[in-house]
C-alpha cells in the first residue's frame, strides 16, 4: 500500500484502489499519463490507460478490444448475491454488446435519445426544471443534489419510459443499487442487498412490459414491445430479457450520470462568477459550458474492455484475455489533446472531442438527452438566480467512494432570486 496515494510522486506511490486516490483522481492521472500511460496494475491482468491517443485507439479497434472486463474482478462475487440473480432475468448488457448486433439494438432506442429525439423533450425538460426551482427559489438556499440534480433527470427518464412518477422513490432505490457495485467497495451484505434491489427492478420492468403489450402508449417500453429488432442473422421481436436489460440500462444511464454532471457543473459555476456573467450575456454558450463540465468532471471516469487476442498498445504487449481499463476522465485532461486542460474555456474549439460519452459504436445512447437537460438547467438557473455562494459550514465537497463513477455526496449553496 502506498504511503501517499492521494498525491503520488513516483509510480511506486500509485494505488488506484485507495480511497484517497478515488476522492481526487487527477494527480494520479497526471503522473500515469507522463510516466506509465499503459499502467500494468501490480498483481493483476489489468492495464490502466490514461492517455487520449491510446484510449481512442482501443475504442476504435472493437474487433480486438471487446466490451467487458473479461476475467477481471467481477462487480458482484458473493455467492448468495449471485444466487439472488437467478430469481430474475439473466443480466446481459444488450446495449453494451459487441458488434455487429450492438448497432442493431441501438437502432431500437437511439431515435428517442439522439439530439433530434431529445429536442422533442424540450418542453418537458423546461417545465420540470422550473417546477423544481419553484419549490425552493424563495428560500435563498438549497441542497442542490436532493432538491434538483437528482429529481430532474429521474422525472424525465421516468416519464419517457412510461413509469408513473408516483414510483420515483422505489426507482431511486433501484437506480442506486444498479450503480453501487461499480464502486468496487461493497461488503458481502451490500452485494446481497444490491442484488435484491436489481431483481426487484427487473420484475417491475416486466410488469410494465406486460401492461404495454395490452395497452401500448407512446413511451419507450411500448415501442420496444411492438417493434422487431433487425439483427444480422434474423429479424424478430425482442425477448422479455432483452427489453428488461435495455430498459434498466437506459433508465440508469438517463438518470444517475446526469445527476453527477449537473452537480459538478453547479460546483464549477459557483467558483467562477465571471463565467456566470458570460453565460448570462450569451445563453447559447451554455452548451459549450456543459461540454467543458463533461470533460473536466466526467461522471463516468472509465470503462472496461478485454483483449480478444494478443496485441500491443503503443508498443506495450497486451496478452489475450487481459483486462483493459480505459479512463475517459484522464484522457479528457490530456494536454496533448486539450490546451490548458484544467481550465474551463467555453470558447474551446475542440471541447466536443472529449470522451465522457465514449465514441463510435459505444457512444452513450443518452448523450443527446443529458446534454439538453444540462443546458436547459444552466440557462434557467442563471436566468432566475444570481450571487451564488457555497453555504458556510455545510459542504464537505466529498465524492461518493466509487471506482468508476464520480459524484458529490451533496452541494449546499445560497443565492439571490432575480
Amino acid at each position: 500500500m502506498s504511503e501517499c496515494p492521494a498525491n503520488p510522486q513516483t509510480i511506486s506511490d500509485v494505488d488506484i484502489f485507495a480511497p484517497e486516490t478515488i476522492e481526487n483522481w487527477y494527480p494520479t492521472y497526471d503522473l500515469l499519463r507522463k510516466e506509465a500511460p499503459i499502467y500494468h496494475v501490480p498483481g493483476t491482468k489489468t492495464y490502466f490507460l490514461t492517455r487520449y491517443e491510446d484510449i481512442y485507439h482501443v475504442l476504435r479497434k472493437t474487433d480486438i478490444f471487446r466490451r467487458g472486463g473479461g476475467t477481471s474482478r467481477p462487480l458482484i462475487s458473493d455467492p448468495e448475491a449471485l444466487e439472488t440473480f437467478k430469481e430474475g432475468w439473466p443480466k446481459k448488457t444488450v446495449l453494451g454488446s459487441n458488434p455487429p448486433n450492438h448497432r442493431r439494438y441501438r437502432d431500437m432506442v437511439d431515435h428517442f435519445f439522439s439530439v433530434i429525439g431529445a429536442e422533442k423533450q424540450t418542453d418537458l425538460i423546461t417545465g420540470i426544471v422550473n417546477e423544481l426551482i419553484d419549490r425552493w427559489i424563495d428560500d435563498g438556499e438549497v441542497e442542490y443534489v436532493k432538491s434538483f440534480a437528482e429529481p430532474l433527470p429521474s422525472m424525465i427518464i421516468t416519464i419517457m419510459m412510461g413509469f408513473p412518477l408516483e414510483d420515483l422513490q422505489n426507482l431511486k432505490v433501484w437506480s442506486e443499487a444498479w450503480v453501487a457495485p461499480f464502486s468496487l467497495q461493497l461488503t458481502a451484505e451490500e452485494e446481497r442487498q444490491a442484488a435484491r434491489h436489481m431483481v426487484e427492478f427487473q420484475h417491475y420492468i416486466h410488469e410494465h412490459i406486460d401492461q404495454r403489450r395490452k395497452t401500448p402508449g407512446d413511451d419507450v417500453i411500448s415501442y420496444l414491445v411492438q417493434n422487431p429488432v433487425k439483427l444480422k442473422s434474423e429479424t424478430r421481436m425482442l425477448t422479455d430479457a432483452e427489453i428488461i436489460n435495455m430498459v434498466d440500462h437506459l433508465y440508469i444511464g438517463g438518470n444517475e450520470t446526469t445527476t453527477f454532471a449537473l452537480t459538478s457543473g453547479m460546483w464549477l459555476l459557483i467558483q467562477n462568477p465571471s463565467l456566470q456573467d458570460d453565460l448570462r450575456a450569451a445563453p447559447e454558450k451554455a452548451r459549450s459550458f456543459v461540454e467543458e463540465v463533461l470533460r473536466l468532471e466526467s461522471p463516468t471516469q472509465g470503462m472496461d474492455r478485454h483483449a480478444a487476442e494478443d496485441t500491443e498498445i503503443a508498443g506495450v504487449h497486451i496478452p489475450k484475455g487481459s483486462h483493459i481499463h480505459i479512463r475517459y476522465a484522464a484522457a479528457n485532461r490530456d494536454e496533448k489533446q486539450f490546451s490548458c486542460p484544467v481550465d474551463i474555456d467555453i470558447d474551446r474549439e475542440n471541447a466536443h472531442r472529449h470522451l465522457a460519452f465514449s465514441l463510435g459504436e459505444t457512444h452513450c445512447p443518452g448523450a443527446g438527452l443529458t446534454r439538453l437537460e444540462q443546458t436547459i438547467a444552466v440557462q434557467t438557473i442563471l436566468k432566475r438566480m444570481k450571487n451564488f455562494s457555497f453555504a458556510p459550514n455545510k459542504n464537505t465537497f466529498q465524492h461518493h467512494l466509487n471506482f468508476t463513477l464520480r459524484s458529490f455526496t451533496d452541494l449546499h449553496f445560497t443565492f439571490d432570486k432575480i
